[in-house]
C-alpha cells in the first residue's frame, strides 16, 4: 500500500474500492468461530463489547443474525462493536462523486458526513462501481488513514480508547503488537485490565516483546495457539 501510495497515489482509492468487493462477498457459515461467539454472547447475557480492525463482515454478521448489534453504546441486550478501522460495507451518505469523472490522491484527501451500513448487495455494488469516493476503510499502511468518513474513523478510535479505560478484561484475537498503531496499542498499554492475549507463538513472543518495552505490569494471560485452537479457553478466561 505505501508503494502504491509512492509510485500511483491516484489508484488508492480504486484499489480501495477493490478491496471493499472482495471483503463484501465473505459469508459467515454457522460453524464460524464468529457464529459461535455470538451464541454464546446470547446464551450468557454477556454485556461486554466487542472491537475488530478486520474489513470483512463475519462479527456483524454473526450478531445480526441474532438481534445482537449495535454500533454504539447500549445499555440493551444488544452488544456493542467498535470499528476502529472501519468496514467494507460502510459509506458516507453525503459524499458521492462519480467514479469516472473524479480522481484524486486517496491520502491526501478526507470526506466526513453521515455513515451508513450497506448490507443489501445490490445496492453495495451499484455504489461500489459509480461513486469515486471508497468505503469507509482506513488504508493498510502504517499510518492507517482514511478518506470517507474521517471523524468516524476517530470516534471510533476515541471510543476504543474509553473501552479500554473502562475494562476489566480484553481480550486481544490474532493482532499483531505494531508500535506505529499508536491508536490501537496506546490505550492497551495504558488499561488497567488484564488482557488475554491469543495469537500464536510468533505473536505471543512479539506481544511480550510489547509489554516489556511499554513496562506493562499487569498480570496478563499469552495463549499459545491460535482462536481456533485456544477459542473455549478464551470464552472462559472472558465469562463467555
Amino acid at each position: 500500500m505505501v508503494s502504491v501510495a509512492e509510485s500511483n497515489p491516484h489508484a488508492l482509492p480504486i484499489l480501495q474500492r477493490r478491496m471493499a468487493i472482495y471483503f463484501f462477498q465473505f459469508k459467515v457459515k454457522p460453524t464460524n468461530l464468529y457464529a459461535q461467539l455470538a451464541t454464546r454472547i446470547r446464551e450468557k447475557g454477556w454485556n461486554g463489547a466487542l472491537a475488530t480492525l478486520n474489513y470483512e463482515r463475519f462479527l456483524e454478521q454473526s450478531l445480526l443474525n441474532l438481534g445482537l448489534l449495535s454500533y454504539g453504546p447500549t445499555n440493551s441486550s444488544q452488544v456493542e462493536v467498535c470499528l476502529p478501522h472501519g468496514c467494507c460495507h460502510l459509506f458516507c451518505e453525503n459524499v458521492f462523486g462519480r467514479s469516472d469523472a473524479v480522481s484524486f490522491a486517496g491520502q491526501n484527501v478526507t470526506t466526513n458526513g453521515p455513515v451508513v451500513a450497506i448490507r443489501d448487495a445490490g445496492e453495495f455494488f451499484y455504489q461500489i462501481s459509480t461513486n469515486a469516493f471508497p468505503p469507509v476503510m482506513s488504508y493498510f499502511e502504517p499510518q492507517k488513514r482514511t478518506t470517507s468518513g474521517a471523524s468516524f474513523i476517530e470516534s471510533q478510535r476515541n471510543r476504543w480508547a474509553s473501552l479500554c479505560d473502562a475494562a476489566d478484561v480484553i481480550g486481544v484475537v490474532g493482532v499483531q503488537p505494531r508500535i506505529h498503531d499508536s491508536h490501537i496499542w496506546g490505550p492497551l498499554s495504558a488499561t488497567k485490565a488484564t488482557i488475554v492475549y491469543c495469537s500464536g507463538a510468533a505473536g505471543a513472543t512479539a506481544f511480550n516483546a510489547w509489554r516489556s518495552d511499554c513496562h506493562r505490569t499487569r498480570p496478563d494471560t499469552i495463549l499459545p495457539g491460535y482462536f481456533s485452537q485456544e477459542f473455549d479457553e478464551l470464552c472462559r478466561l472472558l465469562a463467555l
